[in-house]
Protein backbone atom coordinates (compact mmCIF):
# COMPACT_ATOMS: atom_id res chain seq x y z
CA UNK A 1 0.00 0.00 0.00
CA UNK A 2 2.44 2.39 0.67
CA UNK A 3 4.33 1.65 -2.83
CA UNK A 4 0.83 2.87 -4.14
CA UNK A 5 0.19 5.46 -2.09
CA UNK A 6 3.97 6.99 -3.57
CA UNK A 7 3.21 6.49 -7.16
CA UNK A 8 -0.47 7.42 -7.95
CA UNK A 9 -1.91 10.94 -7.19
CA UNK A 10 -5.07 9.68 -5.64
CA UNK A 11 -5.41 6.20 -4.17
CA UNK A 12 -9.13 5.35 -2.72
CA UNK A 13 -8.89 2.65 0.24
CA UNK A 14 -12.13 0.92 0.55
CA UNK A 15 -13.05 -1.16 3.83
CA UNK A 16 -16.38 -2.96 4.85
CA UNK A 17 -15.10 -2.31 8.58
CA UNK A 18 -15.14 0.93 10.36
CA UNK A 19 -12.80 0.60 12.90
CA UNK A 20 -10.06 -0.21 10.03
CA UNK A 21 -10.95 3.36 9.10
CA UNK A 22 -9.71 5.57 12.07
CA UNK A 23 -6.58 2.82 11.84
CA UNK A 24 -5.53 3.11 8.76
CA UNK A 25 -6.23 7.26 8.26
CA UNK A 26 -2.99 7.47 11.45
CA UNK A 27 -1.01 6.79 8.28
CA UNK A 28 -2.36 8.94 5.85
CA UNK A 29 -3.95 11.97 7.45
CA UNK A 30 -0.89 14.55 5.89
CA UNK A 31 -2.03 12.52 2.39
CA UNK A 32 -5.07 14.99 1.48
CA UNK A 33 -5.04 13.38 -2.24
CA UNK A 34 -6.22 10.05 -0.69
CA UNK A 35 -8.85 8.47 0.42
CA UNK A 36 -10.42 6.08 2.92
CA UNK A 37 -14.06 4.82 2.45
CA UNK A 38 -16.44 2.70 3.89
CA UNK A 39 -17.51 0.30 1.30
CA UNK A 40 -17.86 -3.33 -0.25
CA UNK A 41 -16.64 -5.12 -2.53
CA UNK A 42 -19.98 -5.50 -3.67
CA UNK A 43 -20.63 -2.01 -4.76
CA UNK A 44 -16.76 -0.64 -5.09
CA UNK A 45 -17.70 3.51 -4.32
CA UNK A 46 -16.11 4.75 -7.77
CA UNK A 47 -17.51 5.66 -11.28
CA UNK A 48 -17.35 3.74 -14.30
CA UNK A 49 -14.00 3.36 -15.63
CA UNK A 50 -12.49 5.20 -13.37
CA UNK A 51 -9.97 3.63 -11.91
CA UNK A 52 -6.60 2.70 -13.03
CA UNK A 53 -5.99 -0.20 -10.62
CA UNK A 54 -8.09 -2.17 -8.12
CA UNK A 55 -5.96 -4.40 -5.49
CA UNK A 56 -7.39 -6.79 -2.76
CA UNK A 57 -4.13 -7.80 -0.39
CA UNK A 58 -5.18 -11.41 2.20
CA UNK A 59 -9.09 -10.66 1.29
CA UNK A 60 -10.41 -11.74 -1.96
CA UNK A 61 -11.35 -15.42 -0.84
CA UNK A 62 -14.04 -13.74 0.81
CA UNK A 63 -15.68 -12.00 -1.54
CA UNK A 64 -18.55 -13.01 -3.03
CA UNK A 65 -16.79 -13.49 -6.57
CA UNK A 66 -18.91 -13.19 -9.54
CA UNK A 67 -20.09 -9.91 -7.62
CA UNK A 68 -16.81 -8.35 -7.09
CA UNK A 69 -15.13 -9.15 -10.54
CA UNK A 70 -18.49 -7.49 -12.11
CA UNK A 71 -17.71 -4.18 -10.36
CA UNK A 72 -14.11 -4.12 -10.89
CA UNK A 73 -14.85 -4.54 -14.80
CA UNK A 74 -17.56 -1.54 -14.53
CA UNK A 75 -14.63 0.96 -12.31
CA UNK A 76 -11.62 -0.39 -14.13
CA UNK A 77 -10.35 1.54 -17.07
CA UNK A 78 -10.06 0.27 -20.09
CA UNK A 79 -5.95 -1.49 -19.84
CA UNK A 80 -6.73 -1.33 -15.88
CA UNK A 81 -5.34 -3.59 -13.21
CA UNK A 82 -6.53 -6.09 -10.95
CA UNK A 83 -4.19 -7.27 -8.55
CA UNK A 84 -4.34 -9.65 -5.90
CA UNK A 85 -2.42 -10.48 -2.86
CA UNK A 86 -2.43 -12.91 -0.63
CA UNK A 87 -0.40 -15.55 1.53
CA UNK A 88 -1.08 -19.09 0.61
CA UNK A 89 -1.98 -21.98 2.59
CA UNK A 90 1.43 -24.38 2.84
CA UNK A 91 4.10 -25.47 5.17
CA UNK A 92 5.39 -22.86 7.21
CA UNK A 93 9.82 -22.47 7.29
CA UNK A 94 10.46 -21.56 10.69
CA UNK A 95 13.86 -21.49 12.02
CA UNK A 96 12.23 -23.54 14.80
CA UNK A 97 11.36 -27.19 14.39
CA UNK A 98 8.83 -27.21 17.28
CA UNK A 99 7.84 -23.75 16.35
CA UNK A 100 7.01 -25.01 12.65
CA UNK A 101 5.16 -28.17 13.55
CA UNK A 102 2.85 -25.46 15.80
CA UNK A 103 2.17 -23.00 14.02
CA UNK A 104 0.96 -25.33 11.39
CA UNK A 105 -1.55 -26.92 13.92
CA UNK A 106 -2.34 -23.39 14.50
CA UNK A 107 -3.30 -23.01 10.62
CA UNK A 108 -5.14 -26.67 10.35
CA UNK A 109 -7.18 -25.52 13.55
CA UNK A 110 -7.93 -22.21 12.69
CA UNK A 111 -8.18 -21.94 8.72
CA UNK A 112 -8.78 -25.15 7.52
CA UNK A 113 -11.33 -26.02 9.72
CA UNK A 114 -13.36 -23.01 9.90
CA UNK A 115 -12.59 -21.48 6.56
CA UNK A 116 -12.69 -24.77 4.06
CA UNK A 117 -13.85 -22.95 0.88
CA UNK A 118 -11.57 -20.09 1.46
CA UNK A 119 -8.64 -22.72 2.62
CA UNK A 120 -9.16 -24.23 -0.68
CA UNK A 121 -8.65 -21.30 -2.74
CA UNK A 122 -5.78 -20.36 -0.54
CA UNK A 123 -3.89 -23.71 -0.83
CA UNK A 124 -4.31 -24.14 -4.53
CA UNK A 125 -2.78 -20.29 -4.89
CA UNK A 126 -5.90 -18.80 -6.67
CA UNK A 127 -5.06 -21.50 -9.33
CA UNK A 128 -8.73 -22.55 -9.86
CA UNK A 129 -10.10 -18.86 -9.63
CA UNK A 130 -11.46 -17.76 -12.73
CA UNK A 131 -10.56 -14.19 -13.53
CA UNK A 132 -12.54 -11.73 -15.86
CA UNK A 133 -9.36 -11.42 -17.99
CA UNK A 134 -6.03 -12.83 -18.69
CA UNK A 135 -4.00 -13.21 -15.82
CA UNK A 136 0.09 -13.29 -14.84
CA UNK A 137 0.72 -16.01 -11.76
CA UNK A 138 3.23 -16.10 -9.71
CA UNK A 139 3.53 -18.50 -6.57
CA UNK A 140 7.19 -18.80 -6.30
CA UNK A 141 7.42 -16.03 -3.50
CA UNK A 142 6.74 -16.07 -0.12
CA UNK A 143 6.31 -13.31 2.57
CA UNK A 144 8.86 -13.17 5.05
CA UNK A 145 8.83 -11.83 8.52
CA UNK A 146 10.18 -11.72 12.24
CA UNK A 147 7.45 -12.48 14.60
CA UNK A 148 6.53 -15.22 17.23
CA UNK A 149 4.05 -17.44 17.76
CA UNK A 150 2.03 -15.46 20.18
CA UNK A 151 2.33 -12.98 16.99
CA UNK A 152 0.58 -15.53 14.55
CA UNK A 153 -1.59 -16.75 17.21
CA UNK A 154 -3.62 -13.02 17.78
CA UNK A 155 -3.32 -12.56 14.01
CA UNK A 156 -5.50 -15.77 13.88
CA UNK A 157 -7.92 -14.63 16.44
CA UNK A 158 -8.81 -11.61 14.48
CA UNK A 159 -10.55 -13.47 11.71
CA UNK A 160 -14.13 -12.62 12.09
CA UNK A 161 -14.86 -16.44 11.24
CA UNK A 162 -12.76 -17.74 14.08
CA UNK A 163 -14.22 -15.43 16.37
CA UNK A 164 -17.42 -16.53 15.54
CA UNK A 165 -16.47 -20.01 15.52
CA UNK A 166 -15.14 -19.66 19.31
CA UNK A 167 -18.32 -17.91 20.01
CA UNK A 168 -20.55 -20.82 18.58
CA UNK A 169 -18.70 -23.08 21.12
CA UNK A 170 -19.83 -20.93 24.23
CA UNK A 171 -16.74 -19.08 25.20
CA UNK A 172 -15.19 -15.75 24.93
CA UNK A 173 -12.51 -14.76 22.44
CA UNK A 174 -9.64 -14.63 25.65
CA UNK A 175 -11.34 -17.61 26.53
CA UNK A 176 -10.52 -19.23 23.39
CA UNK A 177 -6.89 -17.33 23.03
CA UNK A 178 -6.56 -19.25 26.64
CA UNK A 179 -7.61 -22.47 25.56
CA UNK A 180 -5.34 -22.97 22.15
CA UNK A 181 -2.97 -21.16 24.30
CA UNK A 182 -2.78 -24.36 26.67
CA UNK A 183 -3.14 -27.05 24.30
CA UNK A 184 0.09 -25.48 23.16
CA UNK A 185 1.38 -25.93 26.52
CA UNK A 186 -0.01 -29.25 27.00
CA UNK A 187 1.85 -30.28 23.55
CA UNK A 188 5.49 -29.36 24.99
CA UNK A 189 5.49 -25.18 24.16
CA UNK A 190 7.11 -23.41 26.47
CA UNK A 191 6.46 -19.70 27.67
CA UNK A 192 9.99 -18.79 26.16
CA UNK A 193 8.50 -20.99 22.54
CA UNK A 194 5.47 -19.06 22.67
CA UNK A 195 6.99 -15.66 23.18
CA UNK A 196 10.49 -16.00 21.38
CA UNK A 197 10.71 -14.37 17.32
CA UNK A 198 11.85 -16.28 14.56
CA UNK A 199 11.96 -15.48 11.04
CA UNK A 200 9.14 -16.88 9.41
CA UNK A 201 8.85 -17.71 5.38
CA UNK A 202 5.18 -18.15 3.97
CA UNK A 203 4.42 -19.14 0.56
CA UNK A 204 2.31 -16.10 -0.86
CA UNK A 205 0.66 -16.01 -4.44
CA UNK A 206 0.35 -13.17 -6.86
CA UNK A 207 -2.26 -12.51 -9.63
CA UNK A 208 -2.69 -9.52 -12.12
CA UNK A 209 -5.30 -9.29 -14.73
CA UNK A 210 -5.61 -6.65 -17.05
CA UNK A 211 -8.64 -5.29 -18.72
CA UNK A 212 -8.65 -5.77 -22.77
CA UNK A 213 -8.30 -1.72 -24.17
CA UNK A 214 -10.97 -2.03 -26.92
Amino acid sequence: MVTIVRVYMRVTMVTIVRIYMRVTMITIVRVTTHVLMLGSCEKLPAEDCSVDVVTVVQAVHYFDLPAFFEEVDRVLKPGGILGLVSFSIGPFCVDSPTLKQAANCITDLFIQSVLPEQAKLLSESYKNMELPYPDRRDDQVAMVTSWSLQDYLEVCMTFSQVNNKIRALGLSVEEGYGHVTQMLREGGMTEEDVKSVYTWSQPAVLVSARKPKV
